[in-house]
């Protein structure tokens, strides 16, 4: 068996692929539509090894919510050494039984996520005793709260530290305000200092209130408060993204402002008028509408606009679309391969701007992809469909006006 003797090669493999090893035979079983009948791929079981819990510590997200962790005794997993594993939830540790001592089970789900599996209840202590999860946040000691239809326990308290300290990372991160400069470093210094208390105070930060932080020099600091005060004309998904509502990610956010195209309309709609965005239903809504009514919220949406941060949808001159353009609008894209003019990111902000849908997956809603070199699976499965194909030189048309070609399938290979 292959998995048996993986553990002696000089590399780490997560699967194998078993195929005839006759060109005759291979041609006799041939293939079907989707895959050819003489060869089967398949992935290894998840690695799994022992290991000691030696305590849970807890950690406060964005949200509020604590989340328990396992501290472990270090274990080579998966061609890294673990030594910390998710735990999910107070449900969870109750429904495992885990315990702090005790022996346990780990892998990597997915190859990438270390969690614990189980108990070795035969390794567990006479004296053992069940994990007990605080009624009070670690940071703050403030009373935990069960959020409502979730199993997560969240510390309401609005100014928490962690809760603080992560607020100002998300808005600030590549895919919200995209503020150079201004890593979890940074901010935790900032915050510990009393410099900053919330996203507003970011924009009142002068080059004298950075200098006394560490590795921080006078270029340093200059060219932070100028990122900070770039990021006042972003556009509007980024800010709404940034202001960190619970259940707007990025996609809804970008719906949000193409149906709106200001925040201020964003604020007062109806649920019933935010649930017509598209990707947004019920449940999104009435959590925009909760966020934009929190007193706090509207604080800091105040804040905000007295420092300057554009509420209404600001277009660049390279993304302004006088009309629809008739080849994205309403349309489903998948980007895919190395493209060298726009990296994938500002491709798919470009085809949201005309009306398009940027998506991760090919499926047979997809109306086309845009294949790059190094495209692969991707672009196999467009041909399948028979999903309309572009290259890089094709999409740069398109943005121009100008009619692609469609490559379908039976036009042969694009690269």
């Amino acid at each position: 068996m292959l998995d048996d003797v993986r553990g002696d090669y000089e590399y780490e493999t997560d699967g194998a692929v078993v195929k005839v090893d006759s060109l005759e035979i291979q041609k006799q079983a041939g293939t079907t539509s989707k895959a050819p009948r003489w060869a089967i791929a398949y992935k290894f079981a998840a690695e799994q090894k022992p290991t000691l819990l030696k305590d849970i510590t807890l950690q406060v997200g964005r949200t509020g919510i604590v989340a328990p962790v396992a501290e472990l005794e270090p274990v080579h997993l998966a061609g890294t050494t673990v030594s910390r594993a998710t735990l999910h939830n107070q449900d969870e540790i109750r429904r495992k039984d885990i315990r702090i001592g005790d022996t346990v089970i780990v892998e990597k789900a997915g190859e990438i996520i270390p969690q614990v599996v189980r108990v070795v209840m035969d390794q567990r202590k006479p004296d053992s005793q069940p994990y007990q999860f605080p009624s009070e946040c670690p940071e703050c000691q403030s009373p935990l709260e069960k959020l409502r239809g979730q199993v997560a326990m969240c510390c309401p308290k609005y100014e928490c530290p962690p809760k603080i300290r992560r607020r100002i990372q998300h808005y600030g991160s590549k895919n919200a305000m995209d503020i150079e400069n201004l890593g979890p470093a940074i901010i935790e210094q900032l915050v510990e200092n009393g410099r900053i208390e919330n996203i507003v105070d970011l924009y009142h930060l002068e080059v004298e209130d950075l200098l006394d932080l560490e590795k921080m020099a006078v270029k340093s600091a200059e060219n932070l408060v100028e990122s900070i005060a770039n990021s006042k004309n972003r556009e509007l998904w980024r800010l709404l993204h940034g202001l960190g509502i619970q259940h707007v990610g990025a996609g809804v956010a970008k719906r949000l402002a193409r149906q709106f195209k200001d925040l201020k309309k964003i604020q007062t709609a109806s649920v019933e008028s935010l649930a017509e965005t598209e990707d947004v239903g019920e449940i999104v809504a009435i959590s925009i509408q909760d966020f934009f009514k929190d007193e706090k919220n509207q604080k800091l949406i105040s804040g905000l606009s007295n420092a300057g941060i554009k509420f209404s949808e600001a277009v660049s001159e390279e993304d302004y679309v006088p009309e629809q353009n008739a080849a994205f609008e309403g349309k489903s894209f998948v980007l895919t391969g190395s493209l060298e003019v726009y990296t994938r990111s500002k491709a798919a902000e470009l085809i949201e701007a005309r009306g398009g849908k940027a998506v991760s997956s090919v499926s047979k809603k997809t109306d086309c992809i845009i294949a790059g070199p190094g495209a692969g699976s991707k672009l196999k499965k467009a041909k399948e469909l028979g999903i309309a194909i572009w290259d890089e030189q094709e999409f740069l048309n398109a943005l121009e006006g100008k009619t692609p070609e469609n490559h379908s399938p039976e036009q042969g290979e694009l690269f």
